[in-house]
């Protein structure tokens, strides 16, 4: 038995298809299928039930492959060990961001992470809440930064910023303006994205509520619903990070929004629970504090490292 092999019961046990699994280890599924065999038999135990249709593990098969996943996640302790003996960082990091999210962070999060770790391959990919947690859960990406989702079972959830939200408003729209000094907000006029406006720790939420914007066209990005409103008309909500975007006539059109609690958004770092790559971490947070501004920022990690096996978040 070796590394290779568990890795390969790991990756059938997550996918359940031979195909994707092979995919995940980056060798063909002959060769997957073959090494899985050998196993089986070197141990002369079926670790899974195979038909057409369905592959499941059998009942040792479960506690062969719980034992290899114990044992993976040791041997890249190992590995993590040994870099911090050599002060090094490398390898490869997969991070998914949300859309709404990434443009405010990602070209910078790019050229500040490269110029301070450049032996580390970053890769990072843009999704949507669903399938980034997926993509977390299957190992495909190592790091989210996101919302917090619904559902976070076996996730660690690391608080990064708070982001306000505020009202853009053409430089016509008079009416609205006098509406949100009354504390109101006419959804009539309110052009909104695809997904809906989505502030859950505010007094106005929008998310799934079809009654509420105009819904001509469902902008996939707040960039294009400014220049809607610039060029139609109305008023929408932007984060706090898209000011900076802003030219300084456009700033003119920015109010803050009423509400107790604020219109704000928590904005977390999520990683799987048996995550040990604990520099890694911290190099992501170290690289996200050099874009974002501190008042922003969640105080406990100003001055502090994070330790995933001694804090509880």
């Amino acid at each position: 038995m070796n590394l290779q092999q568990m890795e390969y019961i790991v990756a059938l046990d997550k996918y359940r298809h031979f195909v994707l699994a092979a995919e995940a280890c980056g060798v063909t599924q002959p060769t997957l299928s073959a090494m899985i065999q050998k196993l089986e038999e070197e141990l002369d135990v079926k670790i899974f039930n195979r038909d057409r249709k369905h592959i499941a593990p059998t009942q040792v098969g479960e506690k062969i492959i719980r034992q290899a996943k114990i044992a993976l996640n040791e041997s890249q302790k190992i590995k993590e060990i040994v870099a911090d003996e050599m002060d090094s960082m490398s390898g490869s990091l997969r991070i998914g961001i949300l859309p709404t999210i990434a443009p405010y962070l990602v070209p910078d999060f790019i050229f500040h992470f490269r110029k301070n770790y450049p032996k580390v391959n970053l890769f990072i990919d843009e999704r949507e809440n669903e399938s980034l947690m997926q993509a977390l859960k299957f190992g495909n990406l190592d790091i989210v930064i996101t919302t917090p989702p619904p559902h976070t079972d076996n996730l660690l959830e690391i608080p990064v910023y708070i982001e306000k939200f505020v009202a853009y408003f053409s430089k016509d729209c008079h009416k609205s303006r006098e509406a949100i000094s009354r504390k109101e907000l006419p959804p009539e006029q309110m052009w909104i994205l695809k997904e809906g406006h989505c502030i859950p720790n505010g007094a106005m939420n929008f998310c799934k509520n079809k009654e509420v914007g105009n819904h001509i066209y469902e902008a996939g990005s707040i960039e294009t619903l400014v220049r809607i409103v610039d060029k139609n008309g109305g008023y929408t909500i932007i984060p706090e990070l898209h000011i900076q975007s802003l030219t300084e006539e456009q700033q003119k059109n920015i109010l803050p929004l009423p509400g107790n609690p604020p219109a704000q958004r928590c904005v977390s770092m999520f990683i799987k629970d048996d995550f040990i790559r604990e520099r890694m971490v911290n190099a992501v947070l170290h690289t996200l504090k050099s874009i974002i501004p501190p008042y922003m920022m969640e105080e406990r990690f100003n001055k502090n490292q994070i330790r995933l096996r001694s804090v509880t978040f």
